[in-house]
């Protein structure tokens, strides 16, 4: 059973599929392989081998506790009866919270200022196939050292289901509203303006060309303002859709989301 959940983690791991939908998949393929346990355990009780077969009972009691607890997470909203997870994070789980700490003492910077509302106008954004793959790097960099927020920030399911309305359906992600680039600048090369961003200025990489400020075309815009990097955030990742009954969790591309600031000349 273990070699088959091994094989089955190693090739569900090709695709982009999002952890609620892999531990259902674990847990009812874990469901149906405790019973052998049970099976072998009455067999050894029944040839007179009672260590062996009322340790393996014992493992498979065990077992289906941890099924069922995976089950209320994973299949229900509610809370599962006698829930021991907490205790047991709280004697495995310092190395993470020290982890936790490290992320939260590291210094992000520099950041583009504050402006005025009426200042910042919204761009488009367009970005080729290697720049919407670096836009994927950055993402997973910022996520890793927990510059990603993934709490839906901590919005009940009818916030959620009332901003899906707003929003016509489309996904909610797990960071929204967005989360912001640590280090961007804008570089003009030639006629183009074009975004570099990263986890720092040193690991800066091209992440896409500002195509519209506003309404205007760049040369316009370039023409009658001088044009400054207000915002630049990256959404994505986990996102919930409404169905009938409930929601549905998918994993979403990472996307660029770009404000600017213009005084006119």
């Amino acid at each position: 059973m273990l070699t088959i959940l091994s094989l089955l983690n190693q090739y569900v791991g090709f695709f982009n599929v999002n952890t609620k939908f892999k531990g259902r998949l674990y847990t009812v393929l874990g469901f149906g392989g405790v019973w052998y346990i049970l099976y072998i355990g009455i067999s050894f009780i029944t040839a007179h081998r009672y260590l062996r077969g009322f340790g393996l009972i014992a493992a498979f009691v065990g077992l289906m506790y941890v099924i069922y607890l995976n089950f209320m997470y994973y299949f229900t909203e509610k809370k599962a009866h006698f829930d021991i997870s907490p205790h047991f994070e709280k004697v495995v789980g310092n190395s993470q919270a020290a982890e936790a700490n490290q992320k939260q003492s590291q210094v992000i910077g520099p950041n583009n200022g504050v402006y005025r509302e009426q200042q910042v106008l919204p761009t488009a954004v367009k970005s080729n196939s290697d720049e919407v793959a670096n836009i994927q790097t950055l993402s997973q960099e910022m996520l890793d050292m927990g510059l990603i927020n993934q709490d839906y920030q901590k919005m009940s399911d009818h916030e959620l289901r009332q901003l899906l309305v707003v929003n016509h359906d489309q996904p909610v992600y797990a960071n929204h509203p967005g989360s912001t680039v640590p280090f961007a600048k804008l570089v003009m090369e030639g006629t183009h303006l074009v975004i570099y961003g990263g986890i720092n200025e040193m690991q800066a990489m091209r992440l896409g060309e500002i195509t519209r400020v506003g309404l205007a075309d760049v040369a316009t815009a370039l023409k009658n303002s001088d044009i400054f990097l207000a915002s630049i955030i990256v959404n994505g990742g986990l996102g919930k859709t409404l169905t009938r009954s409930s929601f549905i969790e998918t994993a979403y591309p990472y996307t660029l989301k770009v404000e600017v600031a213009y005084r006119l000349k």
